[in-house]
């Protein structure tokens, strides 16, 4: 064997795939050893064996084989020079797919054919791997597509309502109608949270909710809320939502012994129940009850679609109490007692180790401050560590000292967020906030009960011990201070209001005054002569919406 031969052989024996040559007739003349060891015996090396009359003999002549051979026979009888064909060759224990190529030529005259199998195993699961993926992203699609179509509706009805109702009563009405003439639900109820009571009470329904429970409970029904949170299943969908803020599902076929208010007696019967919450912030108005006559109908997507829809209510909801209390002709005074070392005038507290007395809130380029009068005699001997002291506290972001005063000093802290920007964003005025002994004694004033309600709730939520000391509803005058309040926030920058903010806290219009308009005008980082234009600007308004407003103080 010539030197070239050698070196021809020993590549063939080297190459990852199988190869063997074929004569004219259709045998192996050669074979290479990824070719033996392929087969069950690999001492053996195939020469003498008809191959293309054993794959013509192969089970699976009708199709994949029988391609194979009739490639093949053109091959060997010079009607193509090449053939190709990608095939499966499964084993009990993988699945696995092959490319054989044939390709024509000849030696001294003599026909011969290469024939080569190369794995393609890994491309094959790869390319089927996408397939399946595009299925699903198309399934998906269609899916999604699906649910936008037959919600499309119900989101801009339930929107339009949310838009151009006058009255709580109404979006609630026509949501539940709303929901009902959208498949595939077919009855639907919203019930309003009383905070102080637990209770979670239908106001308004439609569809199938002529029904009686294993409990005996109707649609009317109150349901009271746990004390405590619940995971198992027998806890009402609803109570769910309100615990969780997210939309609550609930098909029939889970439904054990001890669910006994599933709704049963329905036409059509109810196969799901879904709970939507209805809530704003930290303020919880209730929660959207849907019965559903499919099961596994509401999809992860849907549950989506609903919980933007219970925002959309619950926002709507919120703007119309909110014009409420602005209209409203009664005043809500409510005292709270809150034990709490994470509430920030209680942690401030205890961090200087004195009492201290809440003055209030002002704005600085949209950062809330706070002004607290702390006893000065606690802490004389460290009155330097103070404002170190003060920004140790998680809920203060810096601190200052304002004022001093022969037994107290007025700071200033800087907050992130808490109880006093919170109840601000309610409508809620703190009408007196002081700490001792790690208790907070809180006075509120809020526009109407809901608010008062929605707060308590929001405060029970947050803090660690709540307790309401009372709850007392008066008439309030036709114009009140907060009318003046609210002309002259209007009116007023957020410098000047930051000004007359800190005067007031300091005692600025007291006389003798404890501090100079120089030491404001230092604290607020302008001049003195800014900070009196600042002053003078505000306390000309406040005197215009005294006199030209026609507030009645006779009550006060």
């Amino acid at each position: 064997m010539s030197a070239g031969n050698e070196l021809a052989a020993a590549t063939l024996e080297t190459l990852p795939f199988s190869v063997a040559v074929i004569d004219s007739d259709g045998k192996i003349v050669l074979t290479n050893r990824a070719w033996r060891e392929f087969g069950s015996d690999d001492s053996t090396d195939y020469v003498g064996v008809n191959y293309v009359a054993t794959a013509a003999m192969s089970e699976d002549n009708d199709s994949h084989a029988s391609r194979a051979v009739t490639g093949l026979e053109a091959v060997l009888e010079g009607d193509r020079d090449q053939f190709a064909m990608e095939y499966p060759c499964h084993s009990p224990d993988e699945k696995r797919w092959f490319t054989m190529r044939a390709i024509r030529f000849t030696v001294d005259g003599a026909v011969r054919v290469a024939v080569a199998h190369l794995d393609i195993t890994d491309r094959r699961l790869a390319e089927i791997a996408a397939e399946d993926s595009a299925k699903r992203a198309r399934a998906e699609r269609q899916a999604l597509e699906h649910v936008l179509e037959r919600l499309n509706g119900l989101v801009q009805d339930v929107t339009d309502t949310a838009v151009s109702a006058t009255s709580r009563e109404a979006i609630e009405r026509r949501v539940c109608d709303q929901f009902v003439e959208t498949d595939p639900y077919v009855g639907a109820w919203v019930g309003r949270l009383d905070v102080t009571s637990q209770r979670l009470t239908p106001q308004a329904w439609a569809g199938a909710t002529e029904f009686e429970g294993a409990d005996g409970s109707t649609i009317d029904d109150e349901i009271t809320l746990p004390t405590v949170n619940h995971d198992g299943d027998a806890t009402h969908p609803a109570v769910r939502a309100i615990e969780t803020g997210k939309s609550q599902r609930f098909e029939d076929e889970t439904a054990g012994e001890d669910v006994d208010w599933w709704p049963a007696g329905t036409d059509p019967p109810v196969r799901s129940v879904v709970a939507v919450p209805i809530s704003y912030g930290d303020v919880s108005y209730g929660v959207v009850v849907l019965y559903v006559a499919d099961t596994g109908a509401i999809t992860e997507r849907e549950l989506a679609v609903l919980d933007a829809l219970g925002g959309t209510i619950s926002t709507a909801i919120n703007a119309i109490e909110t014009q409420r209390m602005v209209t409203s002709d009664g005043v809500v005074n409510v005292e709270l007692a809150i034990e709490d070392p994470d509430l920030f005038v209680t942690a401030l507290a205890d961090e200087l180790g004195t009492s201290l007395e809440y003055r209030g809130l002002a704005y600085d380029e949209g950062t809330p401050l706070a002004f607290v009068h702390v006893d000065r005699a606690d802490f004389a001997e460290h009155e330097g560590d103070v404002t170190e002291a003060a920004t140790a506290v998680d809920a203060i972001v810096d601190a200052a000292v304002v004022a001093a005063y022969e037994d107290s000093l007025l700071l200033e802290v800087a907050l992130r967020s808490g109880l006093v920007t919170t109840l601000g964003e309610h409508g809620v005025v703190i009408r007196q906030l002081t700490v001792s002994d790690g208790i907070a004694d809180l006075a509120l004033e809020a526009g109407n009960g809901q608010a008062a309600r929605s707060i308590y709730d929001v405060l029970e939520e947050r803090y660690d011990r709540v307790e309401l000391l009372s709850y007392h509803e008066t008439e309030q005058p036709s114009r009140t201070p907060w009318d003046l309040a609210a002309t002259v926030e209007s009116e007023l920058t957020d410098r000047q209001q930051l000004a007359l903010r800190k005067a007031y806290a300091a005692d600025y219009f007291a006389w003798p005054r404890a501090v100079s308009g120089e030491e404001l005008a230092a604290s607020m980082d302008i001049s003195r002569s800014t900070f009196h234009q600042h002053l003078r600007s505000a306390q000309r308004k406040l005197v215009e919406a005294l006199f030209d407003g026609g507030i009645d103080y006779s009550l006060e």
